[in-house]
């Protein structure tokens, strides 16, 4: 097919349609017809960002996501996903910059609160951190996805917290079966009666 005779909103529907049936290669096809009809359509660059991510190429995703925000910074989702990226990337300065362009958003925004709660993430602030990604998936019912991907945050989370009690206590029990082999072979040696 010649794309080149679709318009920018045909592309886009069409866009959506393939990255909803999973179809990514037509999807990225789409995208970047549309981004070469016109460069200055954020939507577009915000999808094509989108579909890197999920075919797992993270450094165009960023380029692409980075050139939506630059056109037009109240893409709030682009904000919010590009944010989101660099967290992923281990680049937690970069997502806090990013999320500042949420500031325009109400404090009871969800991506407002998903921004907070992944900012506590990033200190290793779980409670917090849970409670607020808790708050924001119940504010959120524009975008489903979303609180799909906050509750596997919120399920490694758990899975981490449930890690570290599980090596505190195998450290606990290990120092002490230590210390108390160490008292069994002091009361053993007889040593005990010169003290």
């Amino acid at each position: 097919m010649d794309y080149a005779m679709l318009d920018q909103e045909e592309l886009f529907r069409l866009a959506v349609n393939a990255m909803e049936s999973q179809q990514h290669a037509e999807a990225v096809v789409l995208l970047k017809q549309g981004v070469a009809n016109d460069g200055q359509d954020a939507r577009l660059h915000y999808l094509l960002g989108a579909e890197y991510a999920q075919i797992g190429m993270p450094d165009r995703a960023a380029a692409s996501m980075e050139q939506a925000v630059a056109l037009q910074p109240n893409l709030v989702m682009a904000v919010f996903q590009l944010g989101l990226l660099y967290l992923t990337q281990g680049r937690p300065d970069d997502a806090r910059r990013a999320w500042l362009g949420l500031d325009i958003l109400p404090k009871d925004a969800a991506l407002q609160l998903f921004r907070l709660g992944l900012e506590h993430l990033i200190r290793d602030e779980f409670a917090e951190c849970r409670a607020l990604l808790t708050e924001g998936i119940a504010a959120n019912q524009e975008v489903p996805a979303l609180n799909a991907d906050m509750e596997r945050i919120l399920q490694q989370i758990a899975s981490h917290e449930a890690e570290a009690a599980q090596t505190a206590s195998q450290e606990e029990a290990s120092s002490g079966s230590a210390s108390s082999l160490f008292l069994r072979g002091y009361a053993a040696s007889g040593d005990e009666q010169l003290h």
